[in-house]
């Protein structure tokens, strides 16, 4: 029998230090909304107090990543349509953790609670483009592509393309 690689929890104030550590990092957060570089304790703090208030409303759906009893990420299944038959995926790894194979799995788990737990109809991605590993995640885990566009993005506001994905149940 193959040890579970990662388990997936909801996050709690005691992640904080780790929470921080993995969103500090410039190259990282680079293809992340929502995050800046550098990423203050006192951000970090008010992120996460934001992520556990969200998780308690019933369609947003926001867990820690913990690989050998360490938190390295987070996944989320948020941005419902009207019906809530629909969410948006988005997950994020620690760079120390790369290439471990916990983004897909994190996005396998998150997929099969969506589906199985909430009962949706799709789930939809999208990724920068300029992020390969990204786009190699969603493929693994049976996404589909459907067509490039552009977002402004960061300080500079400018035009980046972004790849948009889904998969239906």
């Amino acid at each position: 029998m193959q040890k579970e690689k990662i388990r997936l929890r909801k996050p709690k104030p005691s992640d904080l230090k780790e929470f921080r550590n993995v969103f500090d990092d410039r190259e990282m957060v680079k293809q992340l909304a929502g995050y800046k570089y550098p990423f203050t304790e006192a951000e970090a703090k008010k992120s996460l107090k934001e992520t556990i208030r969200l998780n308690k409303k019933g369609d947003y759906y926001e867990f820690a990543i913990i690989y050998k009893n360490k938190f390295v990420g987070m996944v989320v299944l948020e941005k419902p349509t009207k019906d809530k038959k629909t969410f948006t995926l988005g997950y994020a790894v620690g760079r120390a953790y790369w290439g471990k194979g916990i983004a897909s799995e994190a996005v396998k788990r998150i997929i099969n609670f969506g589906f199985n737990k909430l009962r949706l109809k799709k789930i939809v991605a999208d990724n920068d483009e300029d992020n390969p590993a990204s786009a190699r995640v969603l493929e693994k885990n049976g996404f589909l592509f459907l067509k490039k566009g552009k977002r402004k993005k960061g300080k500079t506001r400018k035009n980046i393309n972004i790849l948009y994905w889904e998969r239906k149940r």
